[in-house]
C-alpha cells in the first residue's frame, strides 16, 4: 500500500486506456505494466503479481487508490471500465465489447479483444456507491490503520475530504452485508479436526476484573488444516452460555448439521466451559467429538499452536484500538474475515484460508461486490 502511494506522489502519471485498463509506470525503470479489472479482481502485468503470486502488487494499489480518489470528488466522471453503459468482458477487462445476438433469451457480447464471448457483464458497475472507496477503507482499516490515518491519508495525498466517523459507518453498514454473504458459502475443504481457544479484550459493557479494567471475551474456532477460522463470536463473559453460543455458531458457519461434517476432534485449553458446551451441542455419543483439554503450545500431544498464533495477531491489533465499545461491535467479524479471505498465509502456499477451504471468492472489492449483488437477488 505504501508503495502504491508512492507511484502517485512521484509525480509518474496512471493512464487510463480506451479499453478500460490503466497502464502503470514502474518506480525503478521505463517499463509500464498494465492494470485490469476483471469482473471483481484486478490482475497486473509485473513480475510480483504474474511470477511471486502476490496478492495485490504496488501497481494495482496505485490504481485503486487513483480510482478511490478522483471517483470520489464530486463532477469526476468515473472510469471508462465502471461507466454505466460499460460492459467489461469477463475474461480480459477490455470494455471494447459489442452485442452479439440474443440466446436464451440473454443478451450475448463479444469481445473485440480476446475474441471471447460472453453474457454477464461486471456486478460492479451496478453498484449504486463507490465500492472502490468503501473497500479500500475496508482493507487498510482491517490492515491495521486507525480510522484517523485512514482519513488523513486519502485527504492528504488527494484531497478528498473524508471523516474518520464516515469510515467506521461504513464498517457498522457492510461488514454486517458482507458476513451474512460469506456465512452463506459452504467451505469444502475443512478438516474433521477444531481448535478452540478465548482471547480477553478490554470491552465497555464487559465484566469487570482486577484493576478497574472491563473486559469481553472473544471465542475463537478454527479448521485444523485449512486455518479457517469457523467462527469468531464476541460475549460479555466466559461461561457455558456463552461457549454454547460461540459452538453454535461454528456450526452454522461451518454448514456442520450432518454427522459426517462435524468436527471429530476439538482441542482447547483446561477451561470447562468448553466440556459443557460439546456435551450440551454434541448430545449423542455416536457424534460426540473427542476433546482435548488442557491443550497448550508446548504440548507436543496437546499442541493448541495454530490458534494460540491467532491470538497472537489479534492482540496486536486490539492493543491498538485500546478496547471496544460492546458486543454488538462488527469488529470481531471484520477480522475475522480479513483473516479467511483477504490475508495470505506463508503455511497454506499464499493462499487464504478461505482459498484452502474451497471458496474462491477473495479480497474487499470482491466480497463487498458479491455481498451487495447477494442482496440485490434476495429483495427481488
Amino acid at each position: 500500500m505504501t508503495r502504491g502511494l508512492q507511484i502517485l506522489e512521484s509525480g509518474k502519471n496512471i493512464v487510463e486506456n480506451e479499453d478500460g485498463s490503466f497502464t502503470v509506470p514502474s518506480q525503478t525503470s521505463k517499463t509500464t505494466y498494465e492494470v485490469r479489472l476483471i469482473q471483481t479482481t484486478w490482475v497486473c502485468t509485473c513480475p510480483d503479481f504474474e511470477y511471486r503470486k502476490v496478492e495485490a502488487c504496488k501497481h494495482i494499489f496505485a490504481v485503486r487508490l487513483f480510482i478511490a480518489a478522483n471517483t470520489y470528488i464530486k463532477n469526476e466522471p468515473k472510469p471508462k471500465v465502471f461507466a454505466e453503459d460499460a460492459i467489461p468482458c469477463d475474461k480480459c477487462g477490455s470494455i471494447r465489447v459489442i452485442k452479439f445476438g440474443i440466446a436464451n433469451k440473454k443478451q450475448t457480447y463479444y469481445c473485440k479483444d480476446c475474441k471471447h464471448k460472453f453474457r454477464q457483464a461486471s456486478m460492479l458497475k451496478k453498484a449504486k456507491f463507490n465500492p472502490e472507496l468503501i473497500s479500500l477503507t475496508l482493507d487498510l482499516y482491517f490492515s491495521g490503520l486507525s480510522l484517523r490515518k485512514i482519513a488523513r491519508s486519502v485527504s492528504d495525498h488527494f484531497n478528498v475530504d473524508i471523516g474518520y466517523a464516515t469510515i467506521y459507518t461504513w464498517i457498522q453498514k457492510y461488514i454486517p452485508l458482507i458476513s451474512e454473504y460469506v456465512n452463506s458459502l459452504v467451505p469444502k475443504g475443512l478438516s474433521d479436526t477444531w481448535h478452540a481457544d478465548e482471547l480477553f479484550i478490554r470491552m465497555k459493557d464487559g465484566v469487570q476484573v482486577r484493576n478497574n479494567k472491563s473486559v469481553g471475551i472473544v471465542w475463537n474456532i478454527m479448521d485444523r488444516d485449512t486455518r479457517f477460522l469457523i467462527a469468531s463470536k464476541l460475549t460479555e463473559d466466559r461461561g457455558e452460555e456463552s461457549a454454547i453460543a460461540a459452538f453454535r455458531e461454528a456450526i452454522r458457519n461451518a454448514h456442520a448439521y450432518r454427522a459426517e461434517a462435524k468436527p471429530k476432534q476439538i482441542y482447547t485449553d483446561g477451561h470447562k466451559a468448553y466440556e459443557s458446551a460439546i456435551s450440551t451441542l454434541f448430545r449423542k455419543k455416536s457424534i460426540r467429538p473427542e476433546h482435548k483439554a488442557n491443550c497448550g503450545v508446548a504440548k507436543p500431544h496437546a499442541n493448541n499452536n495454530r490458534i494460540e498464533r491467532l491470538n497472537g495477531t489479534l492482540r496486536e491489533r486490539t492493543k491498538v484500538q485500546r478496547g471496544w465499545k460492546s458486543k454488538q461491535t462488527p469488529l470481531a467479524e471484520g477480522a475475522r474475515i480479513q483473516y479467511n479471505f483477504v490475508k495470505p498465509h506463508m503455511a497454506l502456499e499464499g493462499k487464504t484460508p478461505a482459498g484452502a477451504a474451497g471458496m474462491e471468492v477473495k479480497g474487499w472489492n470482491e466480497l463487498l461486490a458479491k455481498a451487495m449483488d447477494s442482496k440485490r437477488q434476495q429483495a427481488s
